[in-house]
């Protein structure tokens, strides 16, 4: 009797391990509530609708995120010049974008490019001074450390482009690109996503 009785259990035990687990409700529309899109957040349907989408990157994040594309290149792969060529690759970046830059091989022609900030902002340019009054260093800020160090993406880290933490001691100023350059970015991404 005993015997039949664990062979009992141990056969009901199998079963409920090998049978499918049942949901919490059997209705469809509440298990998958969470993942239905909202009304804010519109499925692009046209080209049109995905050229808005491109164009609604906000601006500063548009930067970051064509300097990352860049990561690992040389100045050479970007037909940059091979000395000094930070600011260049700030240049290369708005221009890829659809936006202008300085058009200065300074980093230093960067502070006198759009708004002052009083803190570092993802897709800020960073302008560092580096050794004498009239050098520095240029990039796009990605982040912060946990010390408030700008984390940036920037030409002229070594030989490539690189993402890196910068003290930020060494910080002159944080600059938003001009509203107008972004606004250009914002329509090249649009007419870029039409043409797809």
């Amino acid at each position: 009797m005993m015997r039949s009785l664990v062979a009992l259990i141990t056969c009901v035990f199998a079963f409920g391990l090998a049978s499918p687990a049942q949901a919490a409700s059997t209705n469809s529309a509440d298990r998958f509530a969470s993942t239905e899109r909202s009304e804010s957040q519109p499925l692009a349907r046209s080209r049109s609708d995905a050229a808005e989408a491109a164009a609604q990157v906000p601006g500063a994040a548009g930067v970051l995120l064509e300097a990352l594309r860049w990561r690992g290149r040389t100045a050479k792969q970007l037909g940059l010049p091979t000395t000094l060529w930070c600011a260049d690759f700030m240049n290369y970046v708005f221009r890829q974008a659809g936006g202008k830059g300085t058009q200065s091989r300074s980093s230093r022609s960067f502070l006198q490019y759009g708004k002052k900030l009083d803190g570092p902002r993802v897709g800020a340019i960073a302008i560092f001074s580096r050794g004498g009054p009239n050098t520095g260093h240029v990039g796009v800020v990605r982040g912060t450390d946990g010390d408030g160090n700008p984390i940036v993406v920037s030409g002229n880290h070594g030989p490539t482009v690189k993402e890196a933490v910068y003290p930020k001691h060494k910080v002159i100023a944080y600059v938003m690109p001009p509203s107008y350059v972004l606004e250009d970015m914002a329509a090249a991404a649009r007419a870029a996503a039409l043409k797809q």
